[in-house]
């Protein structure tokens, strides 16, 4: 089990800085397999999950979209987790649990240590993928990350972080698997310690600390710095970064409930560090939720409303309202007990006031306040929104008007069974229906009040 995790550290540390990922990562992959395997007689179920694993991280080797293969990565991860613990537990630090095992593969004399470097490992694995994060979301954030001498791709500093990371990936999911066949009470006492969790909690949130002092400063301050610092205007900044910021939020709620499962609070003191380190993590997601809902509101006052920009702000404020809860939970021992109820009642209220709203009516009036006052609009969107927004787009001059319900007028004049009925299409009927009447009334009073021609002398005398 350790020369297999050791070799696949090994090969990390040589394969993956060289290059793109390719057919290194599925021969790191295929180690960290035989580690696992060595630690657990395999069956059905682990073969099954494993195999799965296998196949997803061969698609490095595959497909050059870097997106498929970190979503595959990603995915062989949780398979893998799967084969070692069990559906049940599997999560992305789930098997980092298994850690706690560590000092029966070590040295002996090490044993202190151990703690603390399952800390460093557990630290290095969460914070990289938020700093990745954040360092693609905002240009000024990379800009002051390029001023630490981080070590080259090349260099011996970061091959020696990739061995640490993927020797305890490989460790870690191979004790986990261990652990697995040992009785219930065995792995009940597999949680981690107060000083494997403080680690790489703190280092979490020194990190949305950094970040959010940037916002403060730079996105909130405003915009002389972003000029100065970042090279970009105004207008290019605020349009960058916000998804990366929505899955950011969404990943720390991953963690926050991986460490209320795996965190160990033997004493009433490491349970109040426990819920300061959360709350403070809770707090500062909040802050970067309104950094990237900021960002998408100027963006939407440059290009105007869209549905997967009002989606990405509902789902920000979601996420904003969820981290509330959770802080509010960690206090509040009646809200801690209701959770799960309130966040599902929560979310089905917000999804009734979000459907209240007519999202395709809102986007349409946005974007017809954004054209009266920019003058720029994107008819052939606005063309395809649904019925709902049609009594918004009637507002529209000509030919506006009749570019933007040409599709929709057609649809909505097509006969329909009466199990089809919706209060949507039969609102845009009648204003379609009060729209033509005006136009005809309209056309008649305009004929009434033109003057009428009169008869002339010439050609009339014989």
């Amino acid at each position: 089990m350790k020369s297999f995790a050791a070799a696949a550290a090994l090969c990390a540390a040589a394969f993956i800085p060289a290059g793109p990922p390719g057919v290194g990562l599925v021969i790191v992959a295929g180690l960290i397999a035989a580690a696992t395997a060595a630690a657990r007689r395999p069956n059905g179920h682990t073969v099954l999950f494993g195999g799965l694993a296998l196949a997803l991280a061969s698609f490095a080797a595959v497909r050059d979209a870097g997106w498929v293969v970190a979503v595959d990565v990603t995915a062989a991860w949780l398979a893998a987790s799967v084969a070692a613990v069990g559906s049940r537990k599997a999560a992305l630090v789930a098997p980092f649990a298994g850690l706690s095992d560590l000092s029966t593969v070590m040295p002996r004399g090490a044993g202190r240590l151990a703690p603390a470097l399952r800390g460093a490992f557990l630290g290095g694995f969460l914070v990289v993928p938020f700093a990745a994060l954040f360092l693609a979301a905002d240009a000024a954030f990379a800009e002051l990350g390029g001023r630490i001498p981080f070590p080259s791709g090349e260099s011996l500093p970061l091959r020696a972080l990739i061995f640490a990371v993927v020797l305890a990936a490989a460790l870690g999911l191979a004790l986990a698997a261990r652990q697995s066949r040992a009785p219930t009470e065995q792995r009940e006492r597999g949680r981690l310690t107060p000083v494997e969790w403080a680690i790489p909690l703190t280092l979490l949130v020194a990190l949305f600390t950094a970040f959010v002092a940037v916002q403060v400063a730079v996105l909130f301050g405003g915009r002389d710095h972003v000029l100065e610092t970042a090279g970009l205007t105004y207008a290019q900044y605020a349009r960058e970064g916000f998804w990366e910021l929505l899955l950011a939020g969404a990943l720390t709620l991953t963690v926050i409930a991986a460490a209320v499962r795996v965190a160990g609070t033997p004493r009433p003191r490491h349970a109040i560090l426990l819920k300061a380190l959360l709350g403070a993590l809770c707090a500062l997601t909040v802050v970067v939720l309104a950094s990237g809902l900021h960002r998408l509101h100027l963006y939407e006052d440059a290009y105007g409303l869209t549905r997967l920009r009002l989606t990405g702000e509902a789902v920000a404020l979601w996420l904003g309202a969820a981290f509330v809860l959770v802080a509010v939970a960690g206090v509040v021992r009646s809200v801690r007990a209701r959770l799960a109820d309130v966040a599902a009642a929560g979310s089905a209220v917000a999804l009734v006031a979000f459907s209240l709203i007519n999202p395709d009516a809102l986007i349409a009036r946005r974007n017809i306040e954004h054209w009266h006052e920019t003058g720029r609009i994107d008819v052939w969107y606005l063309s395809e929104l649904s019925a709902d927004a049609l009594p918004e787009l009637t507002r529209l001059p000509q030919p506006l008007r009749v570019r933007a319900l040409l599709e929709l007028s057609e649809e909505l004049a097509e006969d329909e069974p009466w199990s089809s009925a919706n209060l949507g299409r039969a609102r845009a009927r009648d204003a379609l229906r009060a729209r033509r009447a005006a136009a005809a009334q309209q056309s008649q009073s305009h004929r009434q009040r033109r003057p009428r021609r009169t008869p002339t002398a010439s050609g009339t005398a014989g």
